[in-house]
């Protein structure tokens, strides 16, 4: 009960009361509060602390820029009657040698000292991230503060700062928007990645798998992004989009994965749990039909002849035809049958599409073929793995993908042939 009540007593001081409601509000408030138990090393007073959702962090000649949003208490509990006037969060920045510097200089600007243990996404400038993000993980993987499950992105086209800028509809903070956004999509359309931080960390210091990141874009006016009335309308003017992969070498990004590519390499990794493919009708290709896969499995395996390796990716999926705009009768075996290889040859042109590009291009091993080549002939890897990006480049890679559409929703016929046309 004293527990309970220190909880309670604790969470009301912070300035403007938070809603321990939200997501992810109500795990801050217990956890914060769990420091301030009798007993605890680290205690702290919630006064005393602003809290950080969402950290930048981009290359600024020999400096690092930070920008670290925080959580604005007031805004974020509203007032009685109306919507609160304030942004629900605001961004310090300071530049330093690294990221502890930058950091604990944020206090000249700040009142309060910044908690970091709430992030929930880091974004990468994409000119930081093409010269090395090694440095800040270090920092990151070190520091006690942080958390591991917060995901990272790359600033795509950008800086990380500019994407912090943006007022986002929907969510309460743009932190929650663009975490929530990156889940979302990489579960139901499959060309985005939700990488955290562990994850990425594990990637670089592999030596037979290559990192890839998610890039988000700031997608029209970026001037009023920074403005409220930016949620004010209908159509916002500004918003965030997640747009393709990044590619990474050690690391450092040499490149981009576009939207094919991207659901090709998330094929392959087996993070593709359902998504929507496009199809041309046979005989009228201005026509579209539209299967929807709701379930994705695959292997990949490695087989040796005459000393070089050979990477087998085998792909099963299970779908339905949800729009079909030409005239085919889904009741006929044939039709299923040709609707199941239109929908095998897409998979595996974008498996092969990503796989030639790093392949040819960024001779970056995402896929992590050297690993699956440790794993079944590790004396052969003893002997390789110094030229691996050489033998990456060159190995063969065999695609078989099986396709099965099942019963069809709600009719066998399109709407067209019903109609009679």
């Amino acid at each position: 009960m004293r527990f309970e009540r220190t909880v309670r007593l604790k969470t009301q001081n912070l300035r403007g009361g938070i809603n321990t409601n939200r997501k992810g509000l109500r795990i801050f408030a217990f956890f914060l509060c769990m420091a301030l138990v009798s007993g605890c090393w680290n205690r702290r007073e919630l006064n005393d602390l602003a809290v950080a959702v969402a950290l930048g962090v981009d290359q600024k000649g020999n400096k690092l820029l930070l920008s670290n949003q925080m959580l604005n208490p007031g805004a974020i509990a509203g007032k009685e009657g109306g919507a609160s006037p304030l942004a629900p969060v605001t961004l310090f920045q300071t530049s330093g040698g690294g990221l502890q510097e930058a950091s604990r200089k944020m206090t000249i600007v700040s009142t309060r000292k910044i908690y970091v243990g709430q992030v929930q996404m880091i974004i990468l400038g994409e000119e930081f991230a093409r010269k090395g993000v090694g440095k800040v993980l270090d920092y990151l993987s070190r520091d006690h503060e942080y958390r591991k499950d917060f995901y990272v992105v790359i600033a795509r086209g950008s800086e990380a700062q500019d994407v912090l800028k943006v007022f986002t509809p929907l969510e309460k903070t743009p932190a929650s928007k663009m975490s929530t956004s990156l889940e979302t999509s990489s579960k139901v359309w499959g060309s985005t990645a939700a990488i955290k931080i562990d994850e990425l960390i594990s990637a670089i210091i592999s030596k037979g798998k290559e990192a890839v990141l998610t890039g988000i874009v700031v997608a029209g006016d970026t001037g009023i992004g920074n403005d409220k009335k930016n949620v004010e309308k209908i159509l916002v003017p500004s918003s965030l989009k997640y747009s393709g992969l990044a590619v990474f070498k050690k690391d450092k990004l040499v490149g981009w994965l576009n939207e094919k590519e991207s659901k090709g390499y998330n094929y392959t990794q087996g993070k593709i749990k359902s998504t929507t493919i496009l199809l041309a009708c046979p005989e009228e290709k201005n026509k579209k039909l539209a299967v929807e896969l709701l379930r994705t499995k695959s292997e990949t395996k490695v087989t040796m002849k005459e000393n070089k390796p050979t990477i087998l990716i085998k792909l099963k999926t299970e779908g339905v035809a949800t729009d079909a705009q030409c005239a085919r009768d889904f009741a006929k075996p044939a039709t299923i049958s040709e609707l199941e290889h239109l929908t095998q040859s897409n998979i595996k042109a974008s498996i092969m599409s990503a796989v030639k590009k790093t392949q040819n291009v960024y001779k970056s091993d995402i896929f992590g073929f050297g690993e699956a080549v440790e794993r079944k002939y590790p004396r052969y890897w003893e002997s390789v793995k110094s030229d691996w990006d050489q033998v990456f480049s060159n190995i063969q890679v065999i695609v078989q993908v099986e396709s099965k559409i099942n019963t069809m929703f709600k009719t066998t016929k399109s709407f067209s042939e019903r109609m009679g046309k």
